[in-house]
């Protein structure tokens, strides 16, 4: 829901309306006309408190608010590191100004972004806010910090992040710390069920003789057709027109503003005047704001509406005498008292269904909030940090379950996967787009050809295998499209090729002198696609009845493995005229359970055939397949090198030989794909960005290794990408 922000600045001193344009210390500004990326449609607000005289401390608190609100919108990335970082450097700015004129300023600061109708806020020392639902207000922070360290006091801050959905009349009240003694129940006049006029009115009522300087903001989804022009909204420039009080407010002179406005930060939570004190509502305020008639209708209301009229008007014909009327037929009011209902619950359901799915979303936002804090707290760098960090990605997947395609939810992402690369020492590779195939394409197998070059890929939506000739470096296409080589439905001799599940490169052997590519489909069909005469032959596998779910195929020499995770089997063939399997030998031998119930993919070592495989949880197990033994597993890796345990490996596979070999293995859940030594150590470690900047290997499903020149090509989605390996 696209919100925007009306706003009006206010200065209170001893009850007393300043003559202000703008505030010291506060800032309502949107985005500049070139922002930084990201930020083009941000509503930043900022409410900074410094401690000392006023009269002394303005300009200052004015230059850090308006150096803050540009360094945050030319800053890129998310919401929450753009705002991090503007508030670090102003913290880093309230210090060289205390070094170099000797001072000991500290600050309260409350900032807060309106971005695609969500709420980002960020608190340092007592920053301090209120915000006002239809249900009540919450208190910002809710309960006082443990520790507080104030703006300006060190390098080291403690910053407070919370995250809020909006809805349309929601209310915002950034204030000074002082004015901490304030409720929900004293501030719901002002808050909750609202507008800012007459909010602004009840403000003026609750501070009464009291001092203060404070942002109100309600957030609306349509400007009002008329606004005082005091107030300040989302789209119009960030700068504001003077004020234009009714009548004359009081001159205040220097003196008197000082002694009024120096209440330092320090105040005890929950102090303020004693009530016998603070005199009655103020009847005649100096400060007065024009109103008007407020739009009470939304996009949605008024279509509502307009169906309620059309429906009185069907009701009001049905049940009209009138003679020169004609006659209505049965059947109408008949298909009107039946689809009534039915619209309406259908509205109703989703609504419901659309406002559980925000309240889920807008909990897991908060969650990733509280853990890129905590990390962050903690040492980006350390293994608590790393635990935040590893919890922030769990989020992410079930936030972009609820909302695909979420920017915010992406750059929070994106910046804990930045901050698991620094601790883990990942090599960052940029690829290529080597082939994009049309919309709705789901490619989830890759097969380099063994010899002469070709990159073969499973397109699983229509289920058919495309081959992309290129020369023997698999780097330059000999053709500009690809080629089909197998599809569901096809006729090969006897056979007909179902469902393909996996595709594998095979060199030629001496049961088959060609080199294929082979597709193997769920009801065992065997299908080997030679390149050099474009030919197609195709044997059904032996016992393969007794498949239930087979995931994944892998040779070794001259035979075939399947991997089936329901019969918790990886079946054995044997090449000879057809594959075949050995009575007694059908399934590779585990010493103990291998649950390849929970397996993914699996490899065998063209050498030895010892066998590695992976698992959905983020295991790995690499067997002696003679004895059946492990030989590592992943907490051998956790101690010979890697720091972010697997999150959501898709596929692994064992390149090369001798002393080039190794074990690459694809984690779409950490973005990463890691080169790994047969022995169970970690070599290197890469994540792989598109052209645009995109995470390439979140969204893979499968990846090839070659060699001279050292390429990697991916699979995800639509696209097939290469990048080049260092």
């Amino acid at each position: 829901m696209d919100l925007l922000a009306i706003t009006a600045q206010l200065i209170i001193i001893n009850g007393v309306v300043g003559d202000e344009g703008t505030v010291a210390g506060i800032l309502a500004r949107p985005a500049p006309p070139k922002p930084g990326r990201g930020r083009e449609h941000d509503f930043l607000f900022v409410h900074l408190t410094l401690s000392g005289p006023h009269d002394e401390t303005d300009d200052l608190a004015r230059e850090l608010v308006d150096e803050l609100g540009k360094r945050y919108f030319a800053a890129a990335g998310s919401v929450t590191s753009a705002l991090r970082r503007a508030v670090i450097e102003t913290n880093e700015a309230l210090l060289r100004h205390n070094v170099t004129t000797r001072s000991n300023l500290e600050g309260g600061l409350s900032c807060a972004v309106l971005h695609n109708g969500e709420l980002y806020s960020l608190q340092v020392g007592e920053g301090l806010a209120f915000l006002g639902h239809n249900f009540g207000i919450e208190r910002l922070p809710a309960r006082p910090p443990q520790h507080i360290t104030p703006l300006g006091r060190s390098a080291g801050i403690d910053i407070r992040f919370a995250f809020h959905q909006l809805q349309p009349g929601d209310m915002m009240l950034l204030s000074d710390p002082r004015m901490s003694y304030l409720t929900g129940e004293t501030l719901a006049p002002v808050l909750v069920n609202t507008e800012i006029e007459s909010g602004l009115d009840a403000l003026l009522e609750v501070m009464a003789r009291d001092s203060a300087r404070l942002l109100l903001i309600e957030f609306a989804d349509e400007l009002p057709s008329t606004l005082p022009l005091t107030f300040q909204n989302s789209r119009q420039p960030a700068a504001r027109p003077p004020a234009r009080p009714t009548q004359p407010a009081p001159q205040l002179t220097p003196q008197l503003a000082s002694q009024a406005m120096t209440h330092p930060l320090g105040v005890p939570v929950g102090s303020h005047p004693p009530a016998d004190s603070r005199p009655p509502p103020l009847s005649d305020a100096t400060f007065t704001v024009e109103t008007g008639a407020r739009r009470v209708a939304s996009g949605s209301a008024r279509g509502l509406s307009r169906f309620t009229a059309w429906l009185a008007e069907v009701l009001g014909h049905l049940l009209s005498h009138k003679s020169n009327e004609p006659a209505v037929h049965w059947a109408v009011p008949t298909t009107v008292a039946l689809l009534v209902p039915l619209i309406i619950g259908a509205v109703a359901t989703s609504v419901y269904i659309q406002r559980d799915t925000v309240n889920q979303l807008s909990q897991i936002k908060q969650q990733m909030l509280d853990e890129m804090t905590a990390a962050e707290s903690a040492g980006g760098d350390s293994s608590e940090g790393q635990t935040h960090y590893l919890r922030l990605l769990s989020l992410a997947g079930d936030a972009e379950a609820l909302r695909p395609g979420d920017l915010e939810v992406a750059t929070l992402r994106a910046d804990a996967l930045a901050a698991l690369d620094r601790i883990d020492g990942v090599s960052r590779l940029t690829a290529e787009t080597f082939y994009h195939y049309a919309a709705g394409t789901s490619l989830t197998h890759i097969a380099p050809r063994r010899e002469g070059g070709g990159i073969a890929v499973l397109d699983q939506t229509s289920n058919r295998v495309m081959l992309h000739p290129t020369d023997d470096s698999f780097q330059n296409p000999t053709s500009e499209e690809p080629s089909t080589i197998g599809f569901g439905g096809q006729a090969v001799g006897a056979d007909t090729i179902r469902t393909i599940f996996d595709i594998l490169g095979l060199p030629g052997s001496a049961s088959a002198t060609r080199d294929s590519i082979s597709m193997v489909d769920t009801t065992g069909g065997f299908f080997s696609y030679y390149p050099n005469l474009g030919d197609i032959s195709g044997v059904t596998l032996g016992n393969s009845s007794a498949w239930i779910k087979p995931t994944a195929m892998a040779s070794y020499l001259d035979r075939l493995y399947v991997l089936d995770t329901e019969a918790r089997q990886i079946w054995k063939y044997y090449a000879s005229t057809n594959y075949t399997q050995l009575e007694g030998d059908e399934a590779i031998f585990f010493s103990g359970e291998a649950e390849l119930e929970q397996a993914v993919d699996f490899d065998l070592y063209s050498e030895d055939g010892s066998l590695v495989i992976l698992y959905k949880d983020g295991r790995i197990r690499y067997y002696d397949t003679r004895s059946g033994r492990i030989q590592w597993d992943e907490t051998t890796l956790a101690q010979n090198g890697m720091v972010t345990p697997l999150i959501a490996p898709a596929a692994v596979k064992i390149v090369g030989s001798g002393l080039n070999a190794s074990i690459f293995v694809l984690d779409p859940g950490s973005g990463r794909l890691l080169q790994l030594s047969r022995g169970g150590t970690v070599l290197t470690q890469y994540r792989i960005f598109d052209e645009t900047g995109r995470e390439v290997l979140t969204q893979a499903a499968d990846f090839a290794v070659t060699d001279s020149p050292s390429r990697i090509f991916v699979v995800a989605g639509e696209q097939l990408f290469v990048a080049a390996r260092n």
